[in-house]
């Protein structure tokens, strides 16, 4: 197969030159400079059809869009991850068709850096127009760049949390103090515009990209993977804090509220035959750069680490040690055919129904089958794997996913008629959008 005839991913990653974000890179280059990469396979077995074959080879080339705010950093990054790439390929045999595969697959990867501030709202709309000038499609979106204001740890509640129970201390930890009230330049919650309304603006911005990808395959439809949590929790009130500004625990309602919205965006795909599906993703628990300002001096980053192992070893799926392996879900949901992809969760096979804090309610007793959240995983001695799980549902507040999706629609139009009218100062009081005070 020529070049002219091999299809090219065009794979935009937000938040590409660190953590997970970086680890998606390196695994997509690693992956796809093999023949029948790993992460290309069925893994769920469940939906073969009887004697459909089971090997995928996507033999394909790559675009990566390195979405980031500092152009230095993605600099940096671009060029640790082409080394990464040359000391994957010098290890393969030379003279087989594996290094030849590689080797052709390294001289046609691209990777390239545009910058990208989801807390500015005009940066988002500006980036749009710049990738829409210079690229004819987009394959996929992984919606992964994310912040928490974390500002200390409390130790108190760590040991408490600990002694009560280690595995629900490394899943949902309490210990992680963080800001309340923090807006962003838009005068929005900080956390809220970087983790959701960015997102969703930058998704809807570049939606003709992706619908153009699909008309050009006419096989596979676009996709944008939404980086959740498995800390998701929805310790808000979505009636009078929908943009999570008064909420303590901030960084899990705005994976809980992604959570619902996303679980609406498929839905409505479904019913209108969209030309883009949607999927949620988590990396589990990773050690990166963020966990690490928490913990000094040094010493207790290194207790941390310890910690994560010793939870790992009595049972945790969730607790990976490289971004490399925290990516599986990501790149697995990037590079598998759409129909391998199951699209519902049993609800009963990760976890009993169960009360979580903040949301006043149980998972629904009732849903045998409800959306999945694709986890990356791994074994207790290392192997990654993807695990799927349950989004919650919220019995309090059933029609959330869709008001969370109907409250960012109307303030990304509002943002969309700013910049059309030229108005430097947000929307116009009472437009549409309007919540918390803010614009």
């Amino acid at each position: 197969m020529t070049h002219e005839e091999r299809k090219r991913l065009i794979v935009l990653v937000t938040g590409a030159n660190g953590g997970i974000g970086f680890g998606i890179c390196h695994r997509l280059l690693i992956q796809l400079s093999q023949r029948r990469p790993p992460d290309a396979q069925p893994s769920f077995t469940s939906t073969l059809s009887p004697g459909e074959p089971s090997v995928v080879e996507p033999a394909c080339d790559l675009t990566i869009i390195m979405a980031c705010r500092s152009t230095q950093r993605a600099e940096e990054a671009r060029q640790k991850l082409y080394n990464l790439l040359d000391t994957h390929l010098n290890s393969i045999p030379p003279n087989t068709p594996e290094h030849e595969y590689a080797t052709d697959f390294r001289m046609n990867v691209r990777l390239e850096i545009h910058r990208l501030d989801l807390s500015v709202i005009r940066s988002v709309l500006e980036f749009s127009q710049e990738v829409s000038q210079k690229y004819p499609y987009i394959s996929h979106i992984i919606c992964n760049a994310g912040l928490a204001t974390y500002s200390h740890l409390n130790f108190l509640v760590f040991f408490k949390q600990c002694y009560e129970s280690p595995l629900k201390a490394v899943k949902h930890p309490m210990f992680n103090v963080q800001k309340a009230g923090v807006l962003s330049a838009d005068n929005l919650g900080m956390v809220w515009q970087c983790n959701i309304f960015g997102h969703y603006v930058l998704f809807r911005s570049l939606q003709p990209l992706l619908s153009a990808w699909t008309a050009r395959t006419r096989s596979e439809p676009a996709r944008v993977l939404w980086m959740s949590s498995i800390d998701a929790m929805a310790t808000y009130d979505p009636d009078n804090d929908p943009q999570l500004t008064k909420t303590s625990t901030s960084y899990q309602a705005s994976k809980a509220q992604l959570d619902l919205m996303v679980w609406e965006l498929n839905k409505q795909s479904k019913a209108n035959g969209s030309e883009v599906m949607h999927y949620i993703i988590t990396p589990g628990i990773t050690a990166t750069n963020v966990a690490a300002a928490l913990l000094r001096p040094y010493v207790l980053e290194l207790l941390m680490i310890a910690f994560f192992y010793f939870c790992r070893f009595i049972g945790s799926p969730h607790v990976l040690f490289s971004t490399y392996k925290a990516s599986v879900a990501a790149v697995h949901l990037t590079l598998t055919p759409s129909r391998y992809i199951p699209s519902t969760a049993d609800a009963h096979s990760t976890t009993s129904a169960k009360t979580q804090p903040g949301y006043g309610a149980t998972m629904n007793r009732n849903a045998q089958l409800a959306f999945p959240k694709f986890s990356a995983a791994n074994e207790r001695w290392g192997k990654e794997y993807v695990l799927i799980e349950p989004v919650t549902v919220w019995e309090q507040h059933p029609d959330e996913g869709a008001r969370a999706m109907d409250r960012c629609e109307r303030l990304y139009q509002a943002f969309v008629e700013k910049e059309k009218v030229g108005i430097q100062n947000g929307p116009a009081d009472g437009a549409n959008g309007c919540v918390n005070g803010h614009a």
